[in-house]
């Protein structure tokens, strides 16, 4: 490893010989830390990924994603990565013929920024206040109609909102849950109990409706919330009361999915909800998931049908209409959905899932490459 003059960049994570490069712009931290964090799933992915891409007989640099500083000394053959955006550090590197490949982990950032603002402009229309915005981000550019391919971890919704482009073959792959170790304790778990799990950009995750609904005089239901709500001190003051006050609301913050707070929270909770406006397949939701929650959210977190529970939309009434239906169902029912749930995460978004999905694009896209005339960068 070397230091650039911003992040660090990471040289040949796979300690590999072969004569082909491979530039990864993701993240690095995982290539860092003597032990990866389970904060996120990209902190596992990005290891996965890099030694996937070895086993096509590459080595591998990795840099991170939004530092503009990164110098590159080696010449590559192939490119992957969350690109194109507004930072180009690669394009100079590249030798004639590499294959460029784009990354995606959410819907398109132009229709993400769009979705954020517009939550705004509508929580301004309600309560007459204006919050920061805090979801916004560089905008993906033209120049991924002329990428070899693009994997994208979201569905065919998702996907919908590149409708501007004229996208190169795109590869599903699957995002992943966990395989927590600890058994739900039935005699806890409570349908009027819903817990919202998530990051940063607390009105983009649709934490502003949930706080509304709940702080209704005698609403009957419960939210426990676990994100990154402290952060944000304008919308901390606005929601002051409904968070700090309000009995049947717990503000609980960021949570460990690994320690004993979680594991309480999730045997007291029947439901994961989040009315997010923009997603891709949200990560958050299938760490609930693997936890047995049974998740209520919107179309656009990026699951199909017969997965999850989605929102017909995110007005407020349906929001409200959603909690109160599933806060009256019964324990045999709670029991069997949530064995449901966790078998749809161990069968279709494992840690498996996720690799075999990458290899499944690797593969078609040497397959390709090959058909086009290329095949001199896939020789072994």
């Amino acid at each position: 490893m070397r230091a650039g003059l911003g992040k660090n960049i990471c040289v040949n994570v796979n300690q590999s010989c072969y004569e082909r490069n491979c530039l990864l712009i993701y993240i690095t931290a995982p290539f860092i830390q003597r032990a990866v964090s389970e904060v996120h799933q990209n902190m596992w992915q990005v290891k996965e990924l890099a030694k996937i891409i070895g086993d096509c007989q590459y080595n591998v640099d990795v840099v991170d994603y939004n530092d503009p500083h990164v110098k590159l000394k080696h010449r590559y053959d192939m490119v992957i990565g969350l690109i194109p955006r507004d930072i180009d550090i690669y394009s100079q590197n590249l030798n004639p013929g590499a294959i460029r490949i784009a990354y995606l982990t959410s819907s398109n950032i132009a229709f993400t920024n769009a979705q954020e603002k517009k939550r705004l402009q509508e929580l301004y229309v309600r309560r007459g206040v204006e919050l920061i915005p805090r979801r916004q981000g560089g905008e993906i550019s033209r120049e991924i109609e002329s990428f070899d391919a693009a994997m994208f971890i979201g569905n065919e919704y998702n996907l919908k909102t590149y409708g501007s482009f004229k996208m190169p073959p795109v590869y599903y792959i699957r995002n992943n849950g966990y395989a927590f170790d600890f058994e739900t304790d039935w005699g806890k778990k409570s349908p009027r109990k819903f817990l919202f799990f998530a990051s940063g950009g607390q009105v983009h995750k649709g934490l502003d409706l949930l706080l509304e609904l709940f702080a209704k005089p005698d609403f009957p239901g419960e939210l426990f919330i676990c994100s990154s709500f402290e952060r944000e001190e304008d919308f901390c003051k606005e929601y002051r009361k409904e968070l700090f006050e309000t009995c049947n609301i717990h503000a609980i913050g960021f949570v460990d999915i690994e320690s004993t707070e979680f594991k309480n929270i999730v045997d007291e909770c029947a439901y994961m909800i989040m009315p997010s406006c923009a997603e891709a397949t949200a990560g958050s939701v299938l760490t609930a998931m693997s936890a047995g929650l049974i998740p209520i959210v919107s179309r656009e977190c990026g699951y199909d049908e017969g997965d999850v529970i989605l929102l017909d939309d995110c007005r407020p009434e349906t929001i409200e209409r959603f909690v109160v239906r599933y806060s009256h169902k019964n324990a045999a029912w709670l029991k069997e959905k949530s064995t449901a749930v966790k078998h749809t995460v161990g069968t279709k978004y494992s840690r498996k899932n996720y690799i075999q999905s990458v290899k499944d694009a690797f593969d078609c896209i040497i397959t390709e490459r090959e058909k086009n005339g290329g095949a001199e960068f896939f020789k072994k």
